[in-house]
């Protein structure tokens, strides 16, 4: 089982509110920056040191961080033309085609604790957490986002993903 959420503008109380429901052991942040400068406590320091006062453990995952762009960070390849947006569509190509990215979604399954993933966006639909979601769906495991504290969603695999043998892939 795996949950992500969203930090938004909620407050550093009701965040750690929500993980504390949970009973979340580790927080995985896949934000590609770690900072936010309209909510400071969520700088990677501060939400570190607010985590660890209340027996969280913090990770932060840089090679799982969003905001890709096709010729910049990958090559224009022919998967996920079905996506929009083409921050979506580097995103899963970035995800698919990156050993180190691969490697570290394989450490994140490995890891035997209530589990968090954590990025900026409240709403998975807009945010990258949404294909990792996906990739761990294609693995088997059960991914649940949290909205709000009383709000969860279960993750649903995005509509032009395929699973072939526990592979994703994006048409």
């Amino acid at each position: 089982m795996l949950f992500t959420i969203g930090h938004s503008n909620r407050s550093l109380e009701d965040f750690m509110e929500i993980l504390r429901k949970y009973n979340v052991e580790i927080l995985i942040d896949v934000r590609r920056w770690p900072k936010s400068s309209r909510y400071p406590h969520f700088n990677k320091e501060n939400l570190k040191k607010a985590l660890e006062q209340s027996g969280i453990e913090y990770l932060w995952k840089e090679q799982l961080g969003g905001y890709r762009k096709i010729g910049k960070d990958v090559e224009d390849i022919d998967i996920g033309k079905c996506f929009k947006s083409e921050g979506f569509r580097a995103y899963a190509i970035y995800i698919l085609t990156n050993e180190r990215v691969m490697e570290a979604l394989e450490d994140i399954r490995r890891i035997n604790k209530i589990k968090m993933i954590m990025c900026s966006e409240k709403f998975p639909w807009n945010c990258h957490r949404k294909i990792i979601s996906d990739w761990f769906l294609a693995r088997g495991d059960e991914v649940v986002h949290l909205i709000e504290k009383e709000s969860t969603i279960k993750h649903k695999l995005t509509t032009c993903a395929e699973i072939v043998k526990n592979n994703l892939n994006y048409k």
